[in-house]
């Protein structure tokens, strides 16, 4: 009798059944089908976050500044909201790395 059939007429003797056998249906183990792509997916997304913060990101936050120091030279008031904004992304963004690894652990990069 095959376990299905068994457990649609008798579900507590299908569970003792496989209590009894040491669950060995229930011992597999199952592979993600996904675990291929996924793991590209990650390592495309560590090579973004290690270019990021690395020399690009602390140029992207120079250049932020520069322009909101400019603006601020030429009397533009509202630059002050972008200075504020190039320290604090700049900040993040060289943090970035050590952010995604304090949060995920070691799932990060």
């Amino acid at each position: 009798m095959r376990l299905a059939s068994l457990a649609k007429r008798n579900p507590a003797l299908a569970l003792a059944l496989l209590a009894a056998l040491g669950n060995p249906v229930l011992a597999q183990t199952v592979t993600n089908p996904l675990s291929g792509p996924m793991q590209r997916i990650q390592n495309i997304i560590c090579a973004v976050v290690d270019g990021v913060t690395g020399p690009f990101g602390a140029a992207l936050a120079i250049i932020m500044l520069a322009v909101g120091f400019g603006g601020l030279i030429i009397g533009n008031r509202n630059s002050i909201g972008l200075i504020v904004t190039a320290i604090a992304g700049g900040a993040l963004l060289l943090a970035a790395k050590a952010l995604g690894n304090a949060i995920l652990g070691a799932t990060g990069c």
